[in-house]
């Protein structure tokens, strides 16, 4: 009797054993994937350096600080600076959506290039719809999916 019931649960303990031998090879080479490409960042409370402005590349120059933004999670604040001014305002975030607004920024002027730069970023930011991170890049677009700005995380030790 006893030895009735081991056979008959036998081709059941191959099945699962199979299917643990088949998940075991994703899993390894799903792992080696994960390390290839680097994790996100998270958008929040990370320090984004803006590189490219409506596909230019964002020059930083000597003596001013890098156009940067920082979405700080208390009170959904928005803090950074143009390449001139210093940047404050709030954002507004839903999964992929987010809103910029009450950007300020302080009121000092700066050298031609660095005005341009301050200009394109406000007006950039104005209107940004949505949001999406690709390792330490971030791509703020509008709603046509056209990338308005890309900023690369920095690491603030």
């Amino acid at each position: 009797m006893g030895n009735h019931t081991l056979k008959s649960q036998l081709p059941i303990y191959g099945f699962i054993s199979a299917l643990l031998i088949t998940a075991g090879c994703s899993s390894a080479t799903m792992d080696t994937h994960e390390t290839a490409h680097r994790p996100n960042e998270p958008l929040i409370n990370t320090y984004w350096k803006l590189v490219t402005l409506d596909s230019a590349p964002v020059v930083t120059h000597e003596n001013f600080r890098e156009a940067h933004l920082v979405l700080h999670q208390e009170a959904s604040r928005l803090a950074g600076a143009t390449g001139c001014n210093t940047l404050m305002g709030s954002y507004r975030m839903e999964n992929e959506r987010i809103t910029f607004g009450q950007i300020a920024s302080t009121k000092m002027a700066c050298p031609t290039p660095q005005m341009k730069t301050e200009r394109d970023f406000l007006a950039a930011l104005k209107e940004v719809t949505a949001w999406s991170v690709d390792g330490a890049m971030l791509v703020l677009s509008s709603d046509s999916n056209e990338p308005l700005a890309v900023f690369e995380a920095v690491y603030l030790y």
